[in-house]
């Protein structure tokens, strides 16, 4: 019988058929806060004596301090993660507006990470929230960006990027804002670089920010494997009926192309390269997603207004235009 078993297993394997993929863990209602570690700004002056590490104007808080002010929370079955939307924020002191950010306690290889988000941070001047995957091994180097902002009041598009210390390209990647090179190209530690925007694509409009909470959200899929990296987006009246019902089969038969797809190879072998994820959420604001606001806030020039005329300057003075900052997750799941 054993024999017969693994005689199968190679002939299914042979001819392409996918062993069915089982739940391996889930961060809902009853245990997403437990599953990770809130990091705030000072852990970050200990690790690398910086409030963050992406020069944002953040003031990332501690769990109690989220959890007390309320910028961390269960509602009802959903799970909150918001910023201060109440409180004016110097910039003399170059710390900025609090917010949340985590990091999940558990790592992974490989799998499918499923996020099912009702809302993200709506547009707003300076916001660059992110759902993303990080390993902070010193190797490989390696950041799934899932989604991302860009700074930008206007954007409604998803960036998806990916990020390497070290050669990695994938030249059959097709998509809008084509990029190909995800080698950072910074010296040996990593550090600098001249292409801190990776390789990726951006998304369909309607795949992020407010557009993207007009439709009631949606689900992101991200399939990393010894293929490569698959990652869909799926608005809430398109989720394919397999991966709602907690089955999925992650296949361009079943769910269609990907959003982005980028396949193993030899310019690139993806399960060399990407291992040991870590699960990051956060929101920061300006930063160094912000290379030319003057330009990047072109049509928009409410968020020029403030005095001084940067990004910082807007975000620290106007705190209304922050109540729509908030992440609300129904789920995480992963599938292995």
């Amino acid at each position: 019988m054993l024999v017969i078993s693994s005689l199968l297993f190679i002939l299914a394997t042979s001819a392409g058929v996918r062993a069915q993929l089982k739940l391996s863990r889930t961060y809902d209602k009853d245990n997403f806060f437990d599953q990770f570690n809130f990091r705030d700004r000072a852990y970050f002056l200990k690790l690398i004596k910086a409030n963050e590490p992406t020069n944002g104007f953040v003031d990332y808080v501690s769990e109690e301090e989220a959890t007390k002010s309320g910028l961390a929370e269960y509602r009802g079955d959903q799970i909150y993660i918001g910023v201060d939307s109440k409180e004016r924020v110097s910039t003399n002191g170059g710390i900025g507006r609090k917010a949340v950010r985590l990091e999940s306690k558990q790592t992974f290889d490989t799998g499918l990470l499923v996020a099912d988000i009702q809302h993200m941070p709506g547009n707003a001047c300076g916001t660059w929230p992110a759902f993303w995957t990080f390993n902070f091994e010193e190797d490989p180097y390696s950041e799934i960006d899932i989604l991302e902002g860009n700074g930008s009041p206007s954007q409604d598009a998803n960036t998806i990027s990916l990020h390497t210390c070290g050669a990695c390209s994938f030249p059959s990647l097709k998509g809008p804002d084509l990029r190909q090179d995800c080698d950072l190209h910074g010296g040996a530690n990593c550090d600098g670089g001249n292409n801190p925007g990776g390789c990726g694509v951006d998304g369909p409009k309607g795949s992020y920010g407010t557009s993207m909470n007009d439709n009631e959200g949606g689900v992101y899929a991200t399939l990393l494997n010894e293929e490569g990296v698959k990652i869909w987006f799926f608005p809430r009246s398109k989720i394919p009926e397999d991966l709602a019902n907690g089955n999925p089969n992650p296949s361009v038969s079943e769910w269609g192309a990907p959003q982005a797809n980028m396949e193993s190879g030899n310019s690139c072998n993806v399960q060399k390269k990407f291992s040991n994820q870590t699960i990051i959420i956060n929101t920061t604001f300006c930063g160094d997603i912000i290379d030319n606001w003057d330009q990047q806030t072109q049509g928009s020039p409410e968020c020029r207004s403030a005095q001084g005329g940067t990004c910082e300057s807007y975000v620290g003075s106007n705190p209304d235009s922050y109540k729509e900052a908030y992440w609300l997750f129904n789920s995480i799941k992963l599938y292995q």
